[in-house]
């Protein structure tokens, strides 16, 4: 059938084709077909009130462009002579109330002992990262000198916190062996390691038998393996633990090897796992010289006459400290006559030892007082009847029920601390046997394999 054609519509499918162009072409000139304009809000009803229109540009309408970034800076700076941390921040134009913050922080949550923020030293390191508002977001502290640890700070969710780093080291062991000339400074020196790190390290290992200040004797022999500690750029930050050590003196030779218990801690023993820790230290401070000897006639130089002097006299600079030779409890502490600022320490098996000449107390000390072996006791002075500064050291043992002056230098020394424990004996010998081997190295030997073997407990 044939399609009746309407008035005004195209007869045929090319007409109808162009009459709908025309169209569409009239109806943009007149704005039928015109949507909202640029900036204007499409409105939509809502439910509660459907005759007020509502924007939703805002759900339609994407930025073209993404807000701008936050901007930091970081900035590295160092502590200026007579500076604190606070006034270091403050000079980086950030306000005193996020520098007091960020000091808060760090008392907060680092203990004191490990970091002070009050207490900093010239050349000491910090990275700081601040926001476009001068707001802290990030700050690592770095002591001049510790390549061990670094202080960091950080702003996570709006809040800032503190924590400490360590940095990972390097570690290997070297073999340093040497012979006593004259002392064993040089001895060490000669070895081509550092005597000012090393000689108390050594003296740590047999200092309930050696003195090596004074006890040393030329032909004497040493031998001991370190650890050598390096950063991450292979510099050499310091020694670690003596891991074994032979001294070999005119008199008298010992061993010690390294043992770390189950619990971490460490301590040195004889090849038959006895401990070298004795019931008293060697001595009782870091002295330069006995000055007089025990002796039973000593002219003094202040009486102008020979005197019984039954003690040691070690002289060393005002200041130095001394320490208890053993565990024990006060039984004086004061003054007492010609031997000045003086404290007795009463000791197990009848044992007494006082200190005499002192300068003055550790703080708090009194009579009653417990005190462990090497705590401070005391201060080297010259109180009393005494011509310069030194330590006046007695030692007394029980004799017949009484106490009894005896020589310092020549007193008896018993064990004191526990034996390898029977079921650990095995790994102690053979971390023993892999030190023995050690000891046979030539000075300067690097080893990388025989670090210390901890036991673990069952």
């Amino acid at each position: 059938m044939p399609v009746r054609a309407y008035k005004g519509q195209p007869k045929s499918p090319k007409q109808r084709w162009v009459f709908f162009c025309l169209l569409i072409s009239v109806s943009m000139l007149f704005g039928l077909g015109k949507g909202p304009a640029k900036d204007e809000p499409i409105a939509k009803m809502t439910e509660e009130n459907p005759a007020e229109p509502v924007s939703v540009e805002a759900d339609l309408i994407l930025p073209l462009t993404p807000p701008p970034e936050s901007k930091s800076t970081r900035t590295v700076g160092y502590i200026a002579n007579k500076e604190n941390l606070t006034e270091a921040l403050m000079s980086e134009n950030i306000s005193r109330a996020d520098v007091l913050e960020l000091i808060d922080v760090l008392h907060r949550d680092i203990k004191r002992a490990s970091f002070n923020p009050n207490i900093v030293r010239r050349g000491d390191r910090y990275e700081l990262v601040i926001d476009s508002r001068s707001t802290i977001q990030h700050l690592k502290y770095t002591r001049q000198g510790d390549h061990e640890t670094q202080f960091i700070v950080e702003r996570i969710n709006g809040q800032l916190k503190a924590r400490q780093e360590n940095l990972p080291l390097k570690q290997e062991a070297i073999i340093v062996s040497g012979h006593i000339k004259d002392n064993i400074w040089n001895a060490l020196r000669e070895t081509g390691e550092s005597p000012a790190l090393l000689c108390d390290k050594l003296e740590y290992v047999f200092e309930y038998y050696i003195d090596f200040y004074n006890d040393c004797r030329t032909g004497d022999q040493f031998t001991f393996a370190v650890e050598k500690l390096y950063n991450k750029s292979g510099a050499f930050v310091r020694y670690g633990n003596i891991l074994t050590a032979q001294y070999r003196g005119t008199k008298e030779s010992f061993q010690a090897f390294l043992y770390v218990d189950p619990k971490g801690n460490k301590n040195y023993h004889d090849s038959k796992g006895r401990s070298l820790q004795a019931l008293f230290l060697r001595k009782p401070l870091n002295f330069t010289r006995i000055s007089s000897p025990f002796t039973s006639r000593r002219y003094h130089p202040i009486l102008k006459k020979y005197t019984r002097h039954h003690g040691v006299d070690y002289a060393a600079p005002y200041g130095t400290k001394v320490w208890a030779i053993a565990n024990g409890k006060v039984a004086f502490v004061g003054r007492k006559g010609p031997l000045g600022n003086y404290i007795e320490i009463e000791h197990s098996n009848g044992y007494k030892t006082g200190y005499g000449h002192l300068r003055g107390f550790a703080r708090g000390l009194k009579k009653g007082q417990r005190v462990n072996q090497k705590q401070t006791i005391g201060y080297v002075g010259s109180t009393g009847r005494s011509t310069g500064p030194h330590l006046h050291f007695n030692f007394y043992a029980t004799v017949n029920g009484n106490y009894k002056l005896i020589n310092p230098t020549r007193k008896i020394n018993r064990p004191a601390g526990q034996p390898i424990p029977e079921k650990y004996m095995a790994y102690f010998q053979q971390q023993r046997d892999q030190y023995s081997a050690l000891l046979d190295r030539k000075n300067g030997s690097i080893v990388t394999t025989s670090l210390p073997l901890r036991v673990v407990a069952e």
